[in-house]
């Protein structure tokens, strides 16, 4: 019986050698497989891009006026004598996949200019706060903003440091809106073509003082790195579809006189009145404008800007009768920029501006008259060096020209009390940024 039961151990042995492994690799197939780990995602505060930025000049005007803080009629920023500082800022994006945003924050007295009605909401430190988002995801070729944002116009931006000059010109200043408040839509159609929409407020408001909207289409076209164009219509009342007027006792408003007429036993009023035909098409105000980029060489760059504009401005009778008196105004600038070394570079700006209504710099004389029939030209010349990536030195000497105007074209104040048909300022500009 022990012979028998070894040679049945013995038997039993072969088949034991070839199942251990197959029993073996049986049971590991059972077990779970464990599925690699995702990638950790990254922090959505490391998306978010940020640029921070100090803006400050030292600015002489060669007329020398008083009061230091007097701003000549074609210069909208950077005219204060002496020392000054311009604005600080801070950007934050954040790339829409498919939602994002924009938000930008200026502090300092150019912002206050720059706000203008929007100082009045509070606004005065927000220069743009809108969110974006692309159905789709970030490959999507359209985007849609939704809030306050820069204007789509122009070659010249609000920021400095993001032009070839220091200070901004006479078309960027009067000639063209600065910001919208609204939607706007842009279509990437091809790489070489982009078209963009919108629907807002109005030029430089975030709340209308209409019912009506500002409408505008822009086309971008970029056939090739040495040259790059776009043309933008913009079109909408800006008007005051409304006002108020005070009706003495014994009076009352009679919309068809567009008066206070006699009514005896009224009460002493206030009326707000429809400005009649304030939104209607033949009262709008439109703008066409027109940017050429060229980059001949490596390190020159030559951009043209044109513009026209024009609107019907119903006069101060509010009867709905008064027809609106067409007014335009155009102008175009030439900039170049030269590239001498990885420190400096030399820029130059010329401009002219054609106003024969005044409605583009809307100045009014000392004596309450509107300037009139101006042809004002710019010059200027700037010198910039970049001795570190953070800080940008410009050094920048301009005049300004009123070659025609009524009644009088000495509109530049001189010392204290004498006038001039120029003005001279020498500028030097520092900015320290993040990028």
């Amino acid at each position: 019986m022990a012979a028998l039961n070894r040679r049945r151990r013995f038997t039993g042995l072969p088949w034991a050698v070839f199942a251990a492994p197959l029993l073996a690799a049986s049971i590991a197939n059972a077990q779970p497989s464990v599925p690699e780990p995702p990638p950790p995602a990254e922090p959505w505060y490391e998306a978010v891009k940020l640029r921070a930025f100090a803006d400050a000049y030292f600015n002489v005007n060669f007329g020398f006026p008083k009061p230091q803080s007097y701003r000549p009629p074609t210069r909208a920023f950077d005219s204060q004598s002496g020392f000054a500082l311009s604005w600080v800022g801070l950007d934050a994006a954040y790339e829409p996949d498919p939602v994002g945003g924009v938000v930008s924050l200026r502090f300092g007295p150019t912002a206050r200019l720059y706000a203008g009605a929007d100082q009045d909401l509070a606004l005065e430190y927000v220069k743009q706060a809108y969110a974006s988002w692309k159905p789709g995801g970030a490959e999507s070729a359209i985007t849609l903003d939704f809030g306050k944002f820069d204007t789509i116009v122009g070659a010249e931006v609000a920021e400095s440091q993001d032009n070839f000059n220091y200070t901004r010109g006479i078309l960027y200043s009067f000639a063209q809106p600065l910001f919208h408040t609204g939607l706007r839509a842009s279509a990437e159609l091809l790489p070489e073509l982009t078209l963009t929409a919108l629907a807002v407020n109005g030029w430089n408001r975030s709340l209308d003082n209409n019912v009506g909207k500002t409408f505008g289409l822009q086309a971008s076209v970029s056939p090739s790195a040495a040259f790059s164009a776009s043309i933008a219509w913009l079109g909408g009342p800006e008007q005051a579809d409304f006002t108020t007027t005070t009706c003495a006792a014994d009076t009352a408003y009679d919309p068809g006189a567009g008066t206070c007429v006699a009514s005896p036993g009224a009460p002493e009023q206030e009326v707000v009145v429809d400005r009649g035909g304030a939104n209607d098409f033949d009262a709008w105000r439109h703008l066409f404008d027109l940017v050429l980029t060229l980059q001949p060489l490596e390190n020159l760059a030559i951009v043209v800007n044109a513009d026209y504009g024009m609107e019907g401005v119903r006069p101060d009778d509010t009867s709905i009768d008064a027809e609106p008196e067409n007014q335009s105004h155009w102008g175009a600038a030439l900039f170049a920029r030269l590239q001498l070394d990885e420190v400096w570079a030399i820029a130059g700006r010329g401009e002219y501006l054609n106003d024969p209504d005044g409605h583009a710099l809307q100045y009014t004389l000392p004596g309450g008259e509107r300037l009139t029939d101006a042809k004002i030209a710019t010059g200027t010349l700037t010198l910039e060096a970049r001795p570190t990536d953070n800080l940008i030195l410009r050094l920048e000497g301009r005049g300004d020209f009123v070659l025609e105007a009524e009644p009088d074209k000495e509109i530049y104040r001189e010392k204290s009390r004498d006038t001039s048909a120029h003005v001279y300022t020498a500028t030097l500009g520092v900015v320290v940024t993040t990028n």
